[in-house]
């Protein structure tokens, strides 16, 4: 493994390498040495990072949770589907699926407000108290309506949660096991849903036990309200606010003490920084001569839109309505939860490779496994003509299973960690809100429309995720800039001067 983990490029100094900002910022030196080669980890940082990443098990459990509940022949009875017309069925279920991804997209908006000036404990808190609300609400819900309105109401807390956690990850973890430990916020988003996942199957001969998968994960919120009050503040967000002798506590426990001072002068260097060139604005985000920061936004906001334009979370969501034609209602819950247990495991792939390989690689060839695999299962679609193969349909899910497991190692979780690493400190807040709200926008539209396209063509929606794969493994070879185990200068220089060359021969 690399002694330095690129996690470190944004949260340790912001000093910019492009020459057009050297008069603007302030001459940083640093009178210490780090030790590289120190990559010793207190215990007590896994438990905040595990901590942190239960924002990720509470998403996952509502999207496997709620997507089950369509095959609930309860939940159906209840709501009157069972004598419904598929049009209004089809919308219903986008709404139950839209709602929440826009409710996220407004929470990842607001949270950069309390980010910057409450700090990153009190962001994930409202989040949590935010979706323990909503989800409370859906589990009582007695008609349609009253699932629409708390589906924003939760999707706002995960928003929020979403924004703040993997930063805040970064921002404990040390530099030589950060990407590790970045990965667990994926790692918890998979867990949630297959957990639900496997509850899902009993809870469907209850009455109510669609109540379960709505509202089944308070007791993660709950319990992510609780265990926040023990938590370190992020030493990033209390150096910035001048709480110096707060911040040395902070690091205490989630550093050895030989190793806190050189980190504690860092961070002050850092703040120093954004001191004297003030809080970015909205509008300096953007400023593509500070650094390229509109080439690297625009290129953060386009990662993270592909992760969802390529369909995971319709794949995900929809799995036992799609399998369902195929297997029968409790055949496609079976089906979920073995695509399911293939994402938890295929996540672990990230863990032992995201060193090794670099970010690049990762994305490039897990698009092209996605590619491949969503266009065979394109193919297969297309051939059903309305019966329900049953070989078919064991060949569509060996072929999504292959396409989850491109997704589980590549997109899934670095997309979410180079949007952690590609922002400096003054303007990470913003500029990580807006590469949030880009996948919850998406999540939205794909989750809304993708019933009713399903219904029309399901072979057409797999083959717009071929299409949008295939592309965004272009996309990545030629305009994505490696951030593995650089520096933040070096990251700077990677942004002002990447190429595009044919063939790439920089990929870590």
């Amino acid at each position: 493994m690399s002694s330095i983990h690129p996690l470190q490029a944004p949260l340790m100094g912001d000093v910019g390498a492009a020459e057009s900002q050297k008069k603007s910022r302030p001459s940083l030196v640093h009178s210490l040495t780090r030790d590289k080669s120190d990559h010793r980890e207190k215990p007590f940082v896994i438990v905040v990072a595990l901590v942190a990443a239960l924002g990720g098990l509470i998403f996952g459990f509502d999207t496997g949770g709620s997507g089950m509940t369509f095959n609930m022949t309860y939940f159906r009875a209840y709501f009157g589907w069972d004598t419904a017309p598929q049009s209004q069925i089809d919308m219903e279920m986008g709404l139950i699926n839209g709602l929440f991804g826009a409710g996220a997209a407004v929470g990842a908006l607001i949270a950069p407000s309390i980010f910057n000036t409450r700090g990153r404990k009190s962001t994930m808190a409202w989040g949590a108290v935010l979706f323990t609300i909503g989800a409370s609400l859906q589990a009582a819900a007695v008609n349609m309506p009253m699932l629409y309105v708390p589906r924003l109401l939760s999707g706002a807390g995960i928003g929020m949660l979403s924004m703040c956690s993997p930063v805040y990850i970064a921002e404990v973890a040390p530099e030589s096991h950060r990407g590790q430990l970045a990965t667990l916020w994926q790692l918890a988003i998979v867990i949630g849903i297959l957990l639900v996942s496997v509850l899902n199957i009993p809870l469907s001969e209850w009455t109510h036990g669609w109540r379960i998968s709505y509202g089944g994960n308070i007791v993660f919120s709950v319990a992510l309200l609780a265990i926040l009050t023990i938590m370190p503040e992020s030493p990033h967000f209390l150096v910035t606010k001048e709480r110096h002798d707060d911040a040395h506590e902070a690091l205490s426990k989630v550093r050895f003490e030989d190793q806190i001072q050189w980190e504690i002068e860092q961070l002050e260097m850092e703040a120093r920084e954004s001191k004297a060139r003030g809080e970015a604005t909205w509008g300096q985000v953007f400023d593509n001569e500070d650094n390229k920061m509109k080439r690297r936004v625009l290129k953060g906001i386009l990662l993270q839109s592909i992760q969802q334009l390529a369909g995971i979370n319709a794949i995900i969501f929809y799995a036992p309505s799609i399998l369902e034609d195929f297997f029968g209602p409790k055949g496609g819950m079976y089906g979920a939860l073995a695509l399911n247990v293939v994402n938890f495991l295929s996540t672990f792939i990230t863990m032992l490779t995201i060193e090794k390989f670099g970010r690049v690689f990762i994305l490039f060839t897990g698009a092209l496994l996605m590619s491949a695999a969503l266009t065979a299962t394109a193919v297969l679609s297309s051939l059903n003509h309305g019966g329900s193969s049953m070989g078919l349909g064991i060949g569509i899910t060996v072929f999504c299973a292959l396409y989850i497991v491109g997704f589980a190692y590549s997109w899934g979780p670095v997309v979410w960690v180079v949007c952690a690493e590609m922002f400096p400190l003054r303007e990470r807040g913003k500029a990580t809100s807006l590469t949030t709200f880009s996948n919850w926008f998406w999540t939205t539209v794909v989750g809304a429309i993708f019933p009713m396209a399903k219904t029309a063509s399901l072979a057409g929606c797999f083959g717009f995720f071929a299409g949008v794969t295939f592309l965004a493994s272009i996309f990545v070879y030629f305009y994505l800039p490696e951030t593995s185990d650089r520096t933040a200068p070096e990251i700077d220089e990677e942004f002002n001067t990447h190429k595009s060359p044919f063939p790439r021969k920089k990929w870590s």
